[in-house]
């Protein structure tokens, strides 16, 4: 399994780098929106995890760039700060499979690169 990620904050990044590890999958780091849209085309592609805070990124323009290029087994996961309620509710309504809290996605990780949620 592959998980496509872009995460901003490089702490997170690591916390996703060692979840990844401990669970098994593949983690494939995205710097910005553009290496994420081209890293997507990979048909291994399992999840793609996107951190909302990312400066620039508008979840519907994303999800309307991504959706073509995965598989429809693939999963989309968007996580953010709690207080950008907005955002998260953007995310929800572009069509992310998964829309949650930064917290609550740090306290499900390894699961949620399982594939499990």
């Amino acid at each position: 399994m592959a998980v496509l990620a872009l995460v901003s904050d490089l702490m997170m990044q690591s916390q996703v780098g060692g979840a990844a590890q401990r669970v098994g999958v593949q983690l494939i780091v995205a710097s910005g929106e553009a290496q994420l849209l081209e890293r997507a085309h990979d048909g291994a592609i399992e999840l793609v995890v996107v951190d909302l805070s990312h400066p620039g990124i508008d979840p519907v323009r994303l999800m309307q760039g991504l959706k073509p290029l995965l598989a429809e087994s693939s999963r989309t996961l968007a996580f953010g700060p709690h207080v950008h309620k907005p955002l998260l509710e953007a995310a929800a309504s572009a069509g992310f499979d998964a829309v949650m809290s930064r917290g609550q996605f740090h306290a499900s990780m390894d699961q949620l690169l399982a594939g499990r949620f």
